[in-house]
């Protein structure tokens, strides 16, 4: 276990600081990790590609990070809130991260382009309208229908 540490720890600490642009967030991620990678381990599973598995453990943490922030984000209150990080990258990071996976969520091609253009390049719905040429109700519609299919696969 020792070697997967040594192997490993710098590249999930980097991808981790990319991921949450805040250097103990970054180490709270990478503890997290490793210590769901050493609870794997003290199973004694067979590991057919360490890597695979090192990565998949990466990404599900940084999930259960990303859906307990966006449940929490509802229920903070003004006084309670964090100014020192800048929420609005955090919340461009966790839905980069959401875009990357969109094609297991199985988005129509309408709702993945209304989703991206919407989250990710902070265009308004009047100018996603325009840009894909239909009606301002329907870009409503397929927010919604994208944020439900995002929510339900995050719930899971």
């Amino acid at each position: 276990m020792d070697s997967v540490y040594d192997k490993y720890f710098d590249k999930i600490y980097f991808w981790a600081l990319k991921k949450t642009n805040n250097k103990e967030d970054a180490e709270d991620l990478t503890n997290n990790i490793f210590l769901a990678i050493f609870e794997y381990f003290s199973k004694n599973i067979a590991i057919e590609k360490l890597d695979s598995l090192i990565w998949k453990i990466a990404h599900n943490i940084w999930y259960l990070k990303a859906k307990n922030y966006i449940k929490e984000k509802d229920n903070v209150t003004l006084d309670e809130v964090n100014t020192s990080y800048n929420e609005k990258y955090l919340d461009k990071v966790i839905y980069n991260d959401i875009i990357n996976n969109l094609t297991n969520i199985g988005l129509t091609k309408n709702e993945f382009i209304s989703f991206k253009l919407y989250y990710c390049n902070d265009l308004s719905i009047k100018e996603i309208s325009d840009k894909l040429k239909t009606s301002e109700s329907n870009i409503k519609y397929y927010l919604y229908s994208a944020r439900c299919k995002v929510k339900e696969r995050y719930n899971e």
